[in-house]
């Protein structure tokens, strides 16, 4: 027998992370029942954790127990299990388990090892006398007595085999929160359950089965809709017994082995790197809807000898296993799925006519019989189509169309949002948790994050041609919207922020149509990118706080919110378009807008002390940095509120005399965070603050909690918020220098922006600098092409990313276009980090007399020495 089958997880697991785990599955234990379910449960757990095989005695097949016999003994009788859910077994007197000790000695008299286990919490200290006890008696030399209540067990299993899905599987089927607990994060990369339309293929089953003997990278092609995708999830799950480890990755954005290679994972709270497992362990992974550009040769160098790789895509490679459609049985079944009478064979006719063995057409058409659709209906629309197009939207808007009695409300979300995809949380807003649940049944949601619910690009190009959302329901639809986004402006989650990344360009819409609600104003000034705010249609904030000051504080407490957000998002906009000095020129003309909104009746002790920090950050951003902290200060004097503390703590990190209270100001604002009540943007910001002082008074600091800022940002990240890579790239940053030894962990962390963020130049600039930076202690060729991937999918870059841009084509010995990226900066507050990147890059195309610049001046030398300096 193995004792130590499985490796323990807990060095790579966040200590809190743990705590909360075990509990939960504490929490969870304590009620299990029957008995003989626990038995059961008891009985896979000590065959999973000893490596041995067990025969269960104590249940008959039926499940009831059977009196007078052991739950489970090993076959060869060295190995006892009894397991009970009583209340109080570890207690007491603890008679019931030195009464299951005795039968256990009685009944299996060759036992080794006596495993009793109990599903509540022993009491302090009774388990250690009673094995201390039990060891001295004569009759347990040579023998090991283990007692487990919840909390052992619980820790057996988070410690030991969350990381092994075979094992996590068998103990989820009786135990359920075990699954739940390894597939709660966004990049869990669990194989998708079988659809219920999927119908077994046993020639394709074959298939690949037999190639998954031969190759190390079997290729699956074929067009969109023939069934690619749950042919490797059967795959995936026919297979799982041959490894430990069964992954799946959408493919949609996958452009590279690269990117690929650093795929991060979570498995029950404790992080892993898809090409690390590859190389060392039996991992089976299916890239799904592969790119291209991902060679099948590339992939297969990424496993080692017991790995496999299973790709989906339509643009096959030689040697591919093309997917066949179905043949007319499995049609049959398909089209008669869950339904009492079988096709009528006159209809079979024309649909396996009009459209062959496509499944996805076929699952389509199974769903609108199931809501009552009669079959003859069914065949004519499909007679009126010669051929299903290649994107099958014909054939689906017709379909689509039948359903709409079930799953109008929810397909109208997309129509309304005018995009595939939509914000989770507010989606379940609207329809409630329990028709989200049954919509995702549908087949017509595509793999996506938890943060966001999609639907396949083929209904949705079928929906875009329907109407069915009319302009009532869309009014209907705005005012969830503005309850949702109201609900979360005063939260501490995430839920403001995905919405401002997921449904801009909807709200953006609205109001350029007229629609001015406060709410929809607020998410909009939210916007951290100058370029990308849409200033025309943010308030006049005099204007605005001049007509809320006649008005009171009551019933406008987000309009007050409006003009204080307006004003920054006027000002970094400002700042991008003409830099800082048209910003410092500007401010000093809305400060009458503080005085007004500071006038209102009304004004709650928060309300009051937000305006007084935004008339203080004004303050600071033109100079007049005395006043502001003096204002800052009374903020926090007669209100706590955070984001002024944040603002001491940067103000006050310039000034070594002051480190001290910039350190008390971030130990507040941590406190108040361990307990719940920041939003992950202040900690974000808060974490980039510490970073960026770790040489000064923040390095104990940092150092503590440096786990607490580092995950926010990249669970951030992970689910679509664009903050999230930007404080990142300062733990890249502040890392290369302090510890270069730990940044090759955190890439192995860090998630590739999601589908609604491609378009995002925050997310896109900040993830290029993290390959940027990653380039100078990991491999350069690689990340930084990926950087320069990035910069070049900016839509307007501002003078930092035009400059780090600039130094990636550098680096590329790409000195012309280096020259032609630089010299259309014109940032005077950053000049002399242009003047150095400009002067290396002028020095390598010889272009010494044109390259004299600030540098070359204060070192008072030649230009090919200044060139050779700054080079």
């Amino acid at each position: 027998m193995n004792h130590h089958k499985y490796k323990s997880q807990s060095l790579f697991m966040n200590p809190q992370t743990r705590n909360l785990l075990i509990q939960r599955l504490i929490d969870s234990l304590s009620g299990m029942g029957p008995g003989s379910i626990f038995e059961r449960f008891g009985v896979v757990l000590i065959e999973r954790l000893c490596d041995v095989r067990l025969v269960q005695r104590g249940s008959s097949v039926g499940g009831s127990p059977v009196g007078g016999a052991l739950d489970a003994v090993s076959e060869d009788g060295s190995v006892v299990v009894e397991a009970s859910i009583a209340k109080g077994y570890f207690a007491g007197s603890m008679s019931k388990p030195w009464g299951d000790l005795d039968h256990a000695l009685t009944l299996a008299p060759l036992a080794k090892d006596i495993y009793l286990l109990s599903s509540q919490r022993a009491e302090t200290g009774v388990i250690e006398a009673m094995n201390n006890t039990a060891l001295q008696q004569p009759r347990m030399a040579g023998r090991r007595l283990h007692l487990m209540d919840s909390r052992s067990i619980a820790e057996a299993i988070i410690d030991t085999l969350m990381l092994y899905d075979d094992a996590v599987d068998d103990l989820a089927q009786h135990l359920h929160i075990l699954a739940e607990i390894r597939d709660d994060h966004p990049a869990s990369l669990n194989a998708p359950p079988l659809s219920t339309f999927y119908v077994k293929n046993e020639a394709v089953d074959r298939e690949l089965d037999r190639r998954l003997d031969s190759e190390v990278c079997v290729e699956v092609v074929g067009i969109g809709g023939i069934g690619k995708s749950q042919a490797a999830a059967a795959c995936l799950l026919r297979n799982e017994g041959r490894f430990h480890y069964r992954f799946w990755v959408s493919g949609r954005d996958i452009a590279s082995v690269e990117q690929l290679s650093s795929v991060p994972v979570r498995r029950g709270g404790a992080e892993r790197n898809v090409s690390a497992l590859l190389r060392r362990n039996r991992t089976f992974l299916v890239v799904d809807d592969a790119s291209p550009s991902l060679s099948v040769e590339q992939l297969a160098n990424l496993c080692g000898p017991d790995s496999r790789i299973l790709i989906t895509r339509q643009n096959p490679s030689f040697g591919a296993f093309a997917m066949p459609t179905m043949d007319a049985q499995q049609a049959r079944t398909l089209l008669g799925r869950g339904l009492d009478q079988p096709v009528p064979e006159k209809a079979f006719r024309a649909i396996w006519r009009a459209i062959g063995g496509h499944p996805l057409s076929l699952a389509l058409l199974n769903t609108a019989a199931c809501q009552g659709v009669l079959w003859d209906d069914l065949a004519d629309d499909c007679a009126n189509v010669a051929k299903l197009p290649v994107d099958g939207a014909r054939l689906a808007d017709r379909i689509l169309g039948r359903l709409k009695p079930a799953i109008e409300e929810e397909l109208c979300l997309f129509q309304w949002a005018g995009q595939s995809h939509c914000d989770r949380a507010f989606f379940k807003h609207v329809v409630g948790v329990i028709r989200l649940k049954a919509f995702e049944q549908y087949g017509l949601t595509a793999p996506e994050g938890d943060a966001s619910i999609r639907i396949h690009d083929i209904v949705f190009a079928a929906l875009k041609s329907l109407n069915w959302l009319t302009d009532e329901k869309a009014r209907e639809i705005d005012g969830q919207l503005e309850a949702f986004i109201l609900q979360q402006i005063r939260g501490d989650g995430y839920g403001l922020q995905l919405i401002a990344s997921q449904l801009r360009g909807k709200i953006t819409s609205n109001v350029e149509k007229g629609d001015r609600r406060a709410a929809f104003l607020y998410v909009l000034s939210m916007v951290w990118m100058g370029s990308a705010i849409p200033i025309h249609l943010l308030p006049d904030p005099q204007k605005e706080a001049q007509r809320l000051k006649s008005l009171g504080a009551v019933g406008n407490e987000v309009a007050i919110l409006v003009v204080l957000e307006s004003i920054e998002a006027r000002g970094r906009s400002l700042r991008q378009a003409s830099g800082d000095e048209a910003v410092s020129a500007w401010l000093p003309t809305v400060v009458r807008a503080y005085d007004d909104l500071a006038a209102m009746e009304g004004l709650s002790p928060r309300q009051t002390a937000e305006i007084k920090h935004h008339r203080a950050k004004t303050l600071s951003a033109v100079g007049e940095d005395l006043e502001a902290e003096r204002l800052f200060e009374e903020v926090v004097a007669a209100y706590p509120l955070n984001e002024a503390k944040l603002q001491l703590v940067r103000s006050y990190s310039r000034q070594p005399r002051k480190y001290e209270k910039a350190k008390q100001y971030a130990s507040e604002i941590i406190k108040a965070k361990l307990s719940g009540s920041v939003s992950p943007s202040l900690t974000l910001a808060l974490g980039d603050a510490l970073n960026g002082a770790r040489q000064t008074w923040a390095g104990e600091l940092i150092a503590e909690h440096e786990e607490l800022f580092l995950s926010e940002a990249l669970y951030s990240a992970a689910i679509g918020i664009p903050q999230g890579y930007h404080s990142v790239a300062s733990f890249v940053r502040a890392l290369v220098w302090h510890a270069p030894d730990q940044v090759g962990k955190v890439l192995d962390r860090l998630p590739e922006p999601s589908p609604w963020m491609l378009d995002d130049d925050q997310s896109r600039g900040s993830y290029a600098e993290i390959m940027l930076l990653a380039s100078n202690v990991g491999d350069e060729s690689i990340y930084l092409n990926q950087a320069l991937e990035a910069y070049e999918a900016l839509k307007v870059p501002n003078h930092y990313q035009k400059r780090k841009w600039g130094e990636v084509l550098y680096r590329l010995s790409r000195y012309e276009e280096a020259e032609a990226i630089l010299e259309t900066i014109e940032d005077k507050s950053g000049w002399i980090w242009l003047a150095h990147s400009l002067s290396q890059v002028k020095y390598e195309l010889g272009k010494f007399n044109d390259g004299l610049c600030p540098t070359t001046w204060c070192m008072k030398t030649s230009p090919e020495s200044a060139f050779r300096k700054a080079a």
